[in-house]
């Protein structure tokens, strides 16, 4: 009986387990299935669109930069300033030379008195004193034809011949080299100085020696002398006695020898020191010489000097010219040249007589229209000659040195007005930009400088792309700082996060 009540309990026991756990999972299925009928009864929430920022590379750049170049090729004269210097608007900046467009200008300005004047002379009425003087000019022009005409003989001709002859020799001469003659000449010279060196040395050392020997032996008289007076005197002053007449005759005597002694030892020893002096004396002027001759050798040996050469093949081309002059084309061109002339002073004399015609005062007054032009065109020549600042700002490249060649196609100077920086976008794509305008708000960072970070807007989108990068076109966007650092320099890499609108 056991048995079968206790599988009874057991699985009563189990029943009551069961619809436990299925009240219980009905209790923890229900809240969410509730929740999930009540989200589908209401509407859907409204989010807020997500603005992504733009990020792009950048550079920095002054506000403002000009590329100066010359407008004409010339040699540099003088470049005015370095970089890092401010200038000013219309500052000169670098010069080129100008001596050829000053000259053209002072011809120019020549050529526009001249043709006021004549047509000044024309417009006004002819006076006697103008015909003399028309009539004297034509006299000279004439007179120069004659002489042009006449001036060419084979005398004058066979004489400018001989002249470039005698240039091309003297010049073939100096680059030949020294004549091996001269040279011969000139080491002989120098042996025979050397020579007349030694023998002057020996000669006057010679001379000086024997003048010493002789001074030494008539110091050595003069002492002997002394001691020969001495003792006399000292012998005749010790006697007690009277002296006779003998002894006092030789004290006397035994003076006048120590007197003559003296003498013949002063001119012994004038005689020794005008022979050192002579001997200094010779010695100098025989080395000088020597000196002298060696110096021309060397002269020789070393060739013509390169101003001597100049000097040689500048007589050659003068007489080459004067040559051409009497013959062949210069010589027709000089005789037509002055028939010109001549018939120049016969028109004038013509016109001085006949009065101006109206055409005549016409094409007068366009040669003074024509030089006016000429000589605005040569000022606006010069004017393109000096660099000129447009802006004023800083120099911040100088590409140009004195005595250099300008070339057109090269910045000479660039100019920046560095008062304000602005940051230029380098890989913006079209994709991006479109999202943009102006003063939309930025966020600037530098790879050189990572603890600074300046706020600032879109000042100005480039409508031109300048590049790509594989299907996309890259654009440029400028973004003015909100503020400037002092740190900030031209280039620097900078990333730009920009707020689109959209």
């Amino acid at each position: 009986m056991s048995f079968p009540v206790s599988r009874f309990v057991v699985g009563a026991l189990a029943l009551l387990f069961l619809a436990g756990g299925v009240l219980i999972a009905s209790q923890r299925v229900s809240p969410s299935l509730s929740a999930e009928a009540s989200a589908e009864s209401a509407p859907p929430p409204i989010l807020a669109p997500v603005v992504q920022p733009i990020v792009a590379n950048g550079i920095v750049a002054p506000i403002s930069h000009v590329d100066l170049r010359f407008a004409v090729h010339g040699t540099v004269r003088e470049v005015l300033v370095r970089e890092g210097d401010m200038v000013r608007a219309g500052d000169p900046l670098a010069r080129l030379d100008t001596d050829e467009l000053e000259t053209r200008i002072a011809q120019a300005r020549a050529n526009l008195s001249a043709a006021q004047a004549n047509y000044e002379l024309l417009m006004s009425a002819a006076t006697p004193v103008d015909i003399q003087r028309a009539q004297a000019e034509l006299t000279r022009a004439q007179a120069r034809l004659r002489e042009v005409s006449n001036a060419v003989t084979s005398h004058t001709r066979a004489a400018a011949q001989s002249r470039l002859d005698a240039a091309r020799a003297a010049l073939a001469r100096l680059e030949a080299g020294p004549d091996p003659a001269d040279v011969r000449a000139l080491r002989a010279e120098l042996r025979q100085a050397e020579a007349d060196l030694q023998a002057t040395r020996d000669r006057l050392s010679l001379e000086k020696t024997t003048l010493r020997l002789q001074m030494e032996q008539a110091a050595n008289l003069l002492r002997e002398r002394q001691t020969e007076y001495a003792r006399i005197r000292d012998e005749n002053q010790a006697r007690s006695e009277p002296l006779t007449s003998d002894q006092r005759t030789r004290e006397v005597t035994a003076r006048l020898a120590m007197d003559n002694a003296e003498k013949a030892l002063e001119q012994a020893r004038v005689a020794y020191d005008a022979a050192v002096q002579a001997e200094r004396t010779g010695m100098t002027a025989a080395e000088a010489r020597v000196d002298a001759v060696r110096a021309r050798l060397e002269r020789l040996l070393a060739g013509p000097a390169p101003d001597q050469l100049a000097a040689a093949r500048a007589a050659v081309a003068q007489a080459e010219e004067d040559l051409a002059r009497l013959q062949g084309e210069q010589r027709a061109a000089a005789i037509e040249a002055a028939q010109a002339d001549v018939a120049i002073a016969e028109a004038e004399l013509e016109r001085l007589l006949a009065g101006a015609r109206p055409a005549e005062a016409a094409m007068a007054r366009a040669r003074v229209e024509e030089a006016q032009a000429t000589l605005e065109q040569a000022e606006r020549a010069l004017e393109r000659a000096i660099l000129r600042a447009p802006i004023a700002g800083i120099v911040a490249a100088l590409n140009v040195k004195a005595g250099e060649i300008a070339d057109p196609q090269i910045v000479a100077v660039r100019l920046a007005d560095m008062r304000g920086w602005r940051i230029e976008t380098t890989n913006l794509s079209e994709l991006s930009v479109t999202r943009l305008h102006e003063g939309a708000p930025a966020i600037i960072r530098f790879n050189s400088l990572p603890d600074l970070e300046i706020s600032g807007k879109v000042s100005g989108i480039r409508p031109l792309g300048t590049g790509r990068e594989g299907d996309a076109t890259l654009y440029t966007v400028i973004i003015t700082p909100d503020h400037i650092d002092a740190r900030l320099r031209w280039n620097m890499t900078a990333q730009v996060q920009i707020t689109p609108d959209r």
